[in-house]
């Protein structure tokens, strides 16, 4: 437009005009220049834990510490799939004088475990909009880390399942009167037993097995450790992605649901579960324990180089109800635990696609319902 004023209309009033497009575009390079040094970025995320359902807010909060007003800031993120973006991954804005403003990103949590929000990038324009620099983010966390709780389910699991590991492990549903001495994890809680001495209460007696033995025999107080139900959690590394993180999230809920209705029976468990790639129990006594399990998994991350099975249940050889967040394509650690643990109940997703590799596979609907396969 300089150039065509200059040439046809008026030369001095068109090189006037150049000469004042070429210093504002100058000015302009060398004030953004400038200010690339006085911007400050401070990442923060409203909380670092959060139940599915929760909202969470993240504020890209800049300071200016020079007196030139900043032109357009441009930050761009990217989050894991645990969390649920609302509206676009990138956002404008600027800084007037010596102050400061945000840039804010809502998110939803979406999918239990470790969550990520990424700063990909952040972009200072000029103030004519043709020059873009790269804020540096030297010395600024650019990755948040947040932990989203898995749900407890509050449904009671058919005791179809109970009863069919019953079966599998071959023991008695009969507590009151069980005749189980071992400390070895058999399926069912019992008890301790020794023989009769003078003085100890009568009705400790254990008259069924004592029947059998020809020889009084004493129920001890305490139910032998370890002698509830034996639940392992199978969890191999996959892409999280929606359709992975569906699949882990219905295992893992539907685990805990487990876990709460063998409470509800007075039954007591213990659960494997592999966590930056070691494997670790939780022993299920109480409600209590369930919550802190659950507070557990809420930073999970599955691991590559972890064992499938853990070492003390290849030692014992017991019945084992594994659930499994294997999928169709990806079923190694599922059918590796079969063919090391052949009286394990495998408990997948319907939505996992799983293929049936054991006479004893369950599976786990969204309403955490389980069907025989």
């Amino acid at each position: 437009m300089a150039l065509f004023v200059t040439f046809v209309i008026d030369g001095t009033i068109g090189m006037v005009l150049t000469y004042a497009l070429v210093i504002a575009l100058v000015a302009s390079l060398v004030m953004t220049l400038a200010i690339l040094h006085s911007v400050k970025v401070q990442p923060v995320l409203n909380a670092f834990a959060f139940s599915k359902g929760d909202k969470a807010v993240l504020d890209i909060r800049f300071t200016n510490s020079g007196f030139l007003p900043v032109p357009v800031i441009s930050v761009e993120i990217e989050n894991s799939p645990h969390f649920q973006l609302e509206g676009s991954n990138e956002m404008k804005g600027s800084v007037t004088g010596k102050g400061a403003n945000s840039l804010t990103f809502n998110l939803t949590a979406k999918h239990s475990g470790k969550a990520h929000i990424k700063i990909k990038g952040i972009t200072v324009t000029d103030y004519l909009g043709i020059f873009s620099f790269k804020l540096k983010t030297d010395g600024i966390q650019t990755e948040l880390t947040a932990a989203v709780y898995p749900d407890i389910p509050e449904v009671f699991v058919q005791t179809g399942l109970i009863t069919s590991a019953s079966l599998l492990s071959g023991s008695e549903e009969d507590e009151e009167e069980s005749d189980e001495t071992s400390a070895v994890p058999t399926g069912l809680a019992g008890y301790d037993h020794r023989e009769y001495t003078p003085g100890d209460p009568i009705k400790r007696i254990n008259w069924k097995l004592s029947s059998k033995r020809d020889i009084l025999m004493v129920r001890l107080d305490e139910k032998i450790k370890n002698s509830g139900r034996t639940l392992m959690l199978d969890l191999p590394a996959a892409e999280e992605n929606e359709a992975s993180l569906t699949v882990r999230d219905n295992v893992i809920e539907g685990a805990m649901a487990t876990l709460n209705s063998m409470l509800a029976e007075g039954r007591e468990s213990t659960l494997y579960y592999c966590k930056q790639g070691l494997w670790m129990s939780a022993d299920i006594r109480l409600p209590q324990d369930v919550y802190a399990l659950q507070e557990e998994l809420s930073d999970f991350e599955s691991s590559e180089n972890a064992p499938v099975i853990p070492p003390e249940l290849l030692e014992k050889s017991n019945a084992v109800i594994c659930f499994t967040s294997a999928m169709g394509g990806s079923s190694a650690s599922a059918e590796y635990i079969i063919d090391r643990l052949p009286d394990t109940m495998i408990i997948c997703s319907y939505a996992s696609s799983l293929p049936v590799i054991t006479e004893n596979q369950w599976a786990l609907t969204d309403g955490f319902e389980l069907n025989r396969m």
